[in-house]
């Protein structure tokens, strides 16, 4: 393990229907004259709009620092970051309280699933990286999602994407144990602001 240094997260439609039916029954008149025929009001329905409610999603706003920049793909950094490796194909910004790396990565996978499957058993197994629920990236880019359980001074996320015939890894770590460290809530809106600024280079 590196050193924090070296390491670059119905609508409910609801409407009323009132239906009102008014009907006229006829009467005899008092006279002794045949009774009327009844008459039948034509019914009225009446609609009282209902507040739709809608659900409150939350615009992410995807970072805008600096650009990290690898073969076939970008993404942007916090306008905090600063570099911290540069191996070319591995690219790693962070500050004080988390790290993004992007770098491509090779598979013999077809399939994402397939891909994250093969990523797992190489570092680590399923006990060490938890698998998470698949992600998107980039606003149309879908990605396997992992968490490495064996920091507990980070919070350390792994997204791979496959886009035609290449790929990519993107770790985003949130770091812990400090007094200046994120709160879950703000970690959670660091990963998705990164996580919405990549790109690939048919972008």
């Amino acid at each position: 393990m590196t050193s924090r240094a070296d390491r670059p997260r119905r609508a409910l439609s609801t409407a009323v229907a009132v239906g009102v039916l008014a009907v006229t029954a006829g009467c005899q008149s008092s006279s002794g004259e045949s009774a009327r025929e009844p008459t039948t009001g034509t019914p009225t329905t009446s609609t009282t709009p209902v507040p739709v409610p809608v659900p409150s999603t939350p615009v992410v706003e995807p970072a805008d620092g600096k650009v990290v920049k690898v073969p076939g793909a970008s993404m942007r950094a916090l306008r905090s970051y600063k570099r911290v490796s540069d191996y070319g194909i591995v690219q790693g910004y962070n500050d004080e309280k988390s790290a993004l790396t992007l770098s491509p990565n090779l598979t013999l996978a077809k399939s994402l699933d397939g891909f994250a499957k093969e990523w797992i058993r190489a570092h680590g197994g399923p006990r060490v990286m938890e698998r998470q629920d698949d992600v998107v990236v980039g606003g149309k880019y879908n990605a396997w999602h992992v968490i490495d359980s064996r920091d507990d001074n980070e919070e350390s996320h792994y997204y791979g994407v496959m886009f035609l015939d290449s790929a990519w890894l993107i770790n985003i770590a949130i770091y812990q144990g400090d007094p200046w460290s994120l709160t879950p809530e703000e970690g959670e809106e660091v990963v998705a602001s990164l996580l919405a600024s990549f790109k690939t280079d048919l972008d």
